[in-house]
């Protein structure tokens, strides 16, 4: 359950979520996104949308035509990150993430990190 600390709103908000995001990546990949922003999707929906960022390796492969095994590569990755991007956006939002989904596409390169999080009073996440 995060904290209820003080937390940023608005743009500052959505600019603290994509860097920290990007920051995992960076960390356990090696290299980050070149693109990031993030958007609330409703009132209880975050979307971070990363765009670049391919290894080397997974450049190499995928001009080689192995795209699927970059796509599984990337699944894999993401779902391992998990838990590290939902810590970052409940310690954020001062909200508990109750959903997390994640999808990345090839050409152009972009991925998207999708979390629900927990209704707050009149909100409801459908």
């Amino acid at each position: 359950m995060p904290d209820q600390e003080q937390h940023l709103e608005g743009g500052q908000l959505l600019v603290a979520i994509s860097n920290q995001i990007v920051g995992i990546f960076r960390e356990f990949m090696g290299k980050g996104p070149d693109r990031c922003k993030t958007y609330w999707a409703g009132k209880d929906t975050v979307v971070v949308l990363l765009g670049g960022g391919y290894t080397l390796a997974e450049q190499t492969l995928f001009d080689a035509g192995s795209g699927s095994t970059v796509q599984a590569s990337r699944h894999a990755i993401q779902q391992a990150l998990g838990s590290r991007m939902k810590r970052v956006v409940e310690a954020l939002t001062g909200r508990e993430v109750v959903a997390f989904m994640s999808a990345s596409h090839q050409n152009p390169d972009l991925s998207a990190e999708l979390f629900v999080l927990a209704p707050t009073g009149e909100s409801a996440s459908l």
